[in-house]
């Protein structure tokens, strides 16, 4: 297969080679953004993308309200060696996550600024709330910054971004970490969602339980649309009917409000049969944990979660935010470095037992 160069690279190679030749001159005006659109058709992104490297590599100077000019101190062909870098300027990369609450994107964070410090970038931090308005608006504002690439977690609820698809339009360099879109072709990190939830209810039928509650946020992106089917395919292989009544799908308008404990509670109590729980985030084991404890009679329901709750006695499905950091900024760093290629990790799980 060819693989082809990314977009925003193809123009840095024009221009550059131009500056190198000498047909660009110093001080001569580059091609404005609006001209570099239409002769390469592509997005503004790409562009500020190309023209941002170029100024970091000390060839062009970008004056606000006047359009990038070759730098006035550049070398041309034949003379002495060009300067290539903006000196004490380590690369820019974006981070959107949703939200800072969970355990998991905390460790993210941290772990990723580590590895992103260790590969020689920079990581600028952006917290969308669960919005997706606020994640295009961020991810404008990150590329405006002159990041060189992007690591997002999306948003609880997305199901299409403009934004992110320009990015894969673009070929842009950006990984999708944790959720990610289905009808976009880019590079991914996630768990092994499928095969952390199909081991806990394995595990969970092999005890002997048969009314077993699965409580989540309604089935509104990747990770719980994976970790649903893990459910689903853990019957089937052990040949055991499912019961979709004992299922609760939080919707997700309930869940960010204060009605999301009453929600659950009125659930359990409509489904005194139930002897054991899987809960697929933190947020849902903490608030079914709760909900248990206030129903006479139900205290001895067998509680499992997807992510490490902080409740006592309680298993979970631990992931690894370590590696996922690590193979984010890897990948990040090969599209930035080379051509573009998509492809997806899978980050393995292990069920923890208390």
């Amino acid at each position: 297969m060819i693989k082809k160069t990314a977009l925003y690279k193809q123009i840095q190679q024009q221009i550059r080679e131009k500056i190198i030749s000498g047909r660009l001159r110093p001080s001569d005006r580059i091609p404005s953004e609006q001209e570099l659109m239409d002769e390469f058709k592509v997005s503004k992104i790409t562009v500020k993308n190309a023209l941002t490297e170029l100024a970091d590599e000390g060839l062009v100077t970008r004056i606000q309200g006047k359009g990038t000019f070759v730098a006035a101190d550049v070398k041309l062909a034949g003379t002495s060696s060009m300067r290539i870098a903006a000196p004490n300027a380590l690369p820019l990369i974006g981070f959107t996550i949703p939200t800072m609450k969970t355990r998991v994107i905390q460790k993210l964070v941290d772990y990723m600024e580590f590895h992103l410090k260790e590969a020689g970038f920079q990581m600028i931090l952006s917290i969308t709330r669960e919005s997706a308005a606020e994640e295009s608006k961020s991810i404008r504002d990150l590329v405006d910054a002159g990041v060189q690439g992007l690591i997002v977690f999306p948003t609880e609820d997305e199901k299409y971004n403009e934004s992110l698809l320009r990015l894969s339009l673009d070929k842009f360099p950006f990984v999708f970490i944790d959720r990610y879109l289905r009808n976009i072709e880019t590079y991914t990190i996630t768990s092994d969602n499928l095969g952390g939830a199909y081991d806990t209810v394995s595990y969970l039928l092999g005890k002997g339980h048969r009314h077993i509650a699965l409580i989540s946020p309604e089935n509104a992106n990747t990770a719980v649309e994976d970790r649903t089917t893990g459910v689903e395919k853990a019957y089937i292989d052990q040949e055991i009917s499912i019961d979709k009544n004992l299922w609760c799908h939080v919707p997700l308008d309930i869940l960010r409000s204060d009605r999301a404990l009453a929600y659950i509670t009125d659930f359990l109590q409509g489904h005194k049969s139930i002897t054991a729980a899987f809960t697929l985030t933190e947020e849902i084991a903490q608030l079914t944990s709760q909900a248990l404890q206030s129903i006479e009679g139900q205290t001895n329901v067998e509680l499992i979660s997807f992510d490490d709750p902080g409740i006592p006695n309680v298993a979970y499905v631990q992931q690894d935010e370590r590696e996922m950091a690590r193979a984010a900024v890897s990948l990040l760093r090969d599209q930035i470095m080379h051509a573009y290629a998509p492809q997806s990790v899978v980050v393995s799980v292990q069920l923890i037992f208390p």
